[in-house]
């Protein structure tokens, strides 16, 4: 198991590599408004990929220790939700496209539904995956979308692309989830719908363990969208251009936690299931540990080979590292609270999940708000310590409502004596 779990997060920071080199390939081939027509579009793909309410994340939790027979209807009931949510995505984009008139709209509103239900699709099937700890089919599966979608790429560097440069990028981009999907339901490897149908029975326990969840992580992405809109309407895409490379580095900097905290949740799930505390407290101290050491690492590594790297590949680029640097430590303090409140997805209890992340999402929408109706625009820096501050502000309600958890559940402490858990 343990020899799996390190294949998957290799897996994954190979992955991570590819989307490093991905990112750099448009850095070189587009301009700062192109890189910023970019960054809105993956940001509106995001959001549209976690309008699940509650079905990803309350069915994952579910298949985690589900029977295959239970597991099947699960897998009916959230195909059946997805085709809704599909059929719903297409007639607002329709609305929307035909209420704005313009084809930048147009264009993002069509990739944003094309891509973002793919999003929604691949994050079920993945998750499905990882819960029936078929690891190596995910690694696989990831490793093949991903090489797949960076070929598309290559039509960049023809000398007159049969579209704009913007949209062959993001279609790649987008490419990456329907390839992941269509050939994990063509080998095999993930669940079948047999049949679109729609249980109460069953639907019921799963947005009770999904829909707070479901608003945490919608909050997590509409923070972002509010950022961008705002630079976008105030300073322009060329300054959401700018702020490219620390977009680019969020998302590859948040992949490993994520990754390895998906592979922990799982057995730790069945572990408290079957009330083994002690191995319980083992996986969560040693999830832990490899947090600390990734950030540790990414730090390190930010501090002393960025700016050289940077500057011997990408030299134009070099200066837009201040706004990495002013991400930083925010992203990595939210990282640190991860392991933390893994406990509350074991417990189904995300009260402090609602918390943390609504106060963000509301220091955000006040921040840019005030300053949009002020008419004091904020300068690009400005715009990113309020993102850092909005990330350390989460992580430290996290780790604050972890403390409270452990009145009532001392056996999910990271640090306490042996003798004093029985």
């Amino acid at each position: 198991m343990l020899k799996s779990r390190s294949a998957f997060v290799a897996t994954g920071l190979a992955v991570n590599g590819l989307v490093l080199a991905r990112g750099l390939v448009l850095m070189v081939a587009l301009d700062y408004e192109a890189l910023g027509y970019v960054g809105l579009v993956q940001v509106a793909m995001a959001c549209v990929g976690l309008l699940h309410f509650g079905v990803l994340n309350g069915g994952y939790r579910l298949l985690c220790h589900a029977r295959p027979r239970t597991q099947q209807r699960i897998v009916d009931l959230a195909y059946t939700a997805f085709a809704a949510i599909g059929a719903a995505l297409i007639l607002g984009a329709g609305m929307v496209s035909f209420a704005m008139n313009h084809p930048t709209y147009h264009s993002i509103a069509v990739f944003s539904v094309v891509g973002g239900l793919a999003t929604l699709i691949r994050s079920w099937v993945h998750n499905e995956l990882v819960a029936g700890q078929r690891l190596s089919a995910v690694n696989a599966i990831n490793a093949a979308s991903t090489l797949a979608s960076l070929a598309i790429l290559a039509l960049l560097i023809t000398d007159r692309p049969i579209v704009a440069p913007e949209w062959i990028a993001v279609s790649a981009i987008a490419a990456q989830p329907i390839l992941f999907v269509a050939i994990a339901l063509m080998s095999g490897a993930a669940k079948r719908p047999r049949a679109l149908r729609f249980s109460k029975l069953m639907a019921r326990p799963i947005f009770a363990a999904g829909f707070a969840l479901f608003l945490t992580g919608l909050a997590l992405q509409i923070i972002p969208l509010i950022e961008r809109v705002y630079v976008s309407r105030t300073l322009g895409l060329e300054a959401l251009g700018q702020l490219y490379l620390s977009i680019l580095f969020i998302a590859l900097f948040q992949i490993v936690p994520n990754l390895v905290q998906q592979v922990f949740l799982a057995p730790m799930v069945e572990l408290w299931r079957r009330k083994d505390l002690p191995t319980l407290r083992r996986d969560m101290r040693r999830l832990m540990g490899l947090i600390t050491a990734y950030c540790a690492v990414a730090a390190t590594a930010l501090t002393f080979l960025a700016e050289p790297i940077l500057t011997a590949i990408l030299p134009e680029y070099a200066p837009d590292l201040r706004w990495v640097y002013l991400i930083a430590p925010g992203l990595i303090a939210f990282a640190l609270a991860g392991p933390f409140a893994l406990c509350f997805n074991i417990l189904i209890d995300y009260r402090w999940h609602l918390g943390a992340y609504g106060a963000g999402l509301m220091t955000a929408t006040v921040s840019f708000g005030v300053a949009f109706v002020s008419d004091t625009p904020l300068t690009l820096d400005q715009v990113t310590l309020i993102r850092s501050f909005v990330f350390a502000l989460m992580g430290l309600i996290l780790v604050i409502g972890t403390t409270r958890i452990h009145k009532t559940a001392p056996h999910f402490r990271l640090f306490q004596a042996r003798q004093s858990l029985s």
